[in-house]
């Protein structure tokens, strides 16, 4: 629904926030986002700077790590921090932050650019205040300094096409599911002055409440699932008890305990679509057992370019590399072929130039948000331990028959 996740305003007020941070007031307004640079799910380091992607092992893919704006090319570099590969898990917990939402790709932008700047200009600096004071910045831009609607609400609700785009498509799916006795709510962290205006803009309706049977902002998420905060009404505001949910009335805060209190619905018998894998799915699958759907805009480039005959021909080039590659060491082991050496290393050489060109056909400094080579990323691991399904939008859905039934594939050892 989003039109413009990276949006030029959004991104110009999260970095003149900061630079007007009384730390930051040397920083140049010229600094300029570019949403080529990073992807989502990286993770930045508070002890060096570094930013980079991991897999689902917490190995470093050794050809994304950034200092700054800058490659890190000496691998031997890296492999010392960390005796290898591998992060600790103690350390990921201690000493790594991933950026794992919409909005961390101009967060890691200017985490990139900031850092490169004091690098430029020979500045000593802790990496981890830099990070707390842009996660800073990040937070009064959507929530402000009281948590009660930031700059960016406010500028969105000024000008709702610059940022959005009508949904006629989600207005048609949730109407089919309700037309076909299904229940559907809304449960967002999101104030209710911004929802009411953004869901008018979407559904192009001041009816749009009419599409669910409840609907509750300001959630708190992932707290929500935890706490005993009791609901509020806020369409007609008073002190009473919250006993039920009324048609055409808005909710906020809350908790889940309450909330399947009241509506009944619980475990298996919800599904529960959320773009934050931490702050919308985690507490929703593993608490309360709800199945969850997450809506990764990302999917849609990366199929578009996994389809491509260009990619496809360099990934079955790779597939049949790494197949010579295994016979041929088969056959110089049992036939003692010495000869081989040489053409293997050439396979090898040519293997890792190839490994490349797959990766930068998603993105040059980082590749694909889903893939470090052959493994998962940390990212995509954490999709598939917390969501039974994902998807590009939810309105994918309405291509698919009300009792459909998803069933998974079987896992098997891997080879």
């Amino acid at each position: 629904m989003f039109c413009d996740i990276q949006s030029t305003s959004k991104v110009r007020y999260l970095y003149c926030i900061a630079i007007n941070h009384s730390c930051y007031s040397f920083l140049s307004t010229d600094f300029q986002f570019d949403p080529t640079f990073a992807i989502r799910g990286l993770h930045y380091d508070f002890n060096n700077g570094w930013l980079m992607k991991i897999d689902n092992m917490a190995n470093i893919q050794l050809n994304t790590v950034h200092v700054g704006r800058e490659p890190i090319s000496n691998i031997e570099e890296i492999m010392q921090v960390h005796k290898g590969r591998h992060i600790s898990p103690e350390y990921l917990r201690n000493n790594m932050f991933q950026l794992s939402d919409l909005f961390s790709i101009p967060q890691a932008c200017l985490l990139s650019d900031v850092v490169q700047y004091f690098r430029d200009h020979n500045m000593n600096f802790h990496p981890r205040y830099l990070s707390d004071d842009v996660s800073t910045a990040a937070r009064i831009l959507h929530t402000g300094a009281h948590g009660i609607g930031g700059t960016l609400h406010i500028d969105i609700m000024k000008d709702m096409s610059c940022y959005l785009e009508r949904a006629p498509k989600l207005v048609g799916y949730l109407e089919n599911l309700r037309k076909r006795g299904k229940k559907t709510f809304l449960l967002t962290n999101s104030t209710n002055a911004f929802i009411s205006k953004g869901m008018s803009y979407l559904t192009s309706s001041d009816d749009w409440r009419d599409l669910f049977d409840c609907v509750i902002v300001s959630a708190r998420k992932p707290e929500f699932y935890e706490s005993h905060r009791p609901f509020r009404r806020v369409q007609e505001p008073n002190w009473d008890k919250v006993n039920s949910f009324e048609p055409g009335e808005v909710y906020q805060s809350g908790n889940m305990k309450d909330f399947a209190k009241l509506t009944g619905w619980t475990g298996g018998k919800v599904l529960y679509f959320g773009d934050h894998v931490f702050s919308d799915l985690v507490g929703a699958s593993m608490q309360h057992g709800w199945h969850t759907g997450a809506i990764i805009h990302e999917l849609a480039e990366e199929i578009e370019i996994r389809n491509q005959p260009s990619y496809r021909h360099t990934l079955s080039w790779l597939l049949q590399l790494e197949k010579l590659l295994n016979e041929a060491q088969s056959w110089r082991k049992d036939y003692h072929i010495d000869d081989l050496d040489s053409l293997i290393s050439e396979w090898r050489a040519e293997r890792k130039q190839v490994r490349i060109k797959l990766k930068t056909a998603f993105n040059h400094s980082f590749g694909s948000v889903f893939r470090t080579y052959q493994n998962p990323s940390f990212f995509a691991n954490k999709i598939r331990k917390f969501a039974d399904i994902y998807m590009s939008n939810v309105t994918n859905l309405d291509r698919i028959d009300m009792d459909y039934v998803f069933y998974p594939n079987r896992t098997y050892l891997p080879q």
